[in-house]
């Protein structure tokens, strides 16, 4: 078999070529904010329900307003 200039051609590069497009920094940015807000959120409702039986002790919260303050952690 030769080796010539068809058989270059259709080879890949080793190297990416420098026409290839940057990576767009700001969706990489967006991805990971809207990621890290989803842990933190679902970290923060796990320890909400945790604390919830100790809050309606101490303070004396009734069923209703133990509701409101686990609902306004979504806001």
């Amino acid at each position: 078999m030769a080796h010539g200039n068809a058989a270059d051609a259709t080879e890949a590069p080793l190297l990416s070529s420098p026409n290839t497009p940057r990576r767009n920094m700001f969706a990489f940015f967006c991805s990971t904010l809207a990621s890290m807000t989803t842990i933190l959120m679902g970290y923060n409702l796990a320890l909400m329900s945790g604390a919830q039986l100790f809050m309606r002790e101490d303070i004396g919260l009734t069923d209703e307003q133990v509701e409101v303050l686990s609902g306004s952690m979504n806001l």
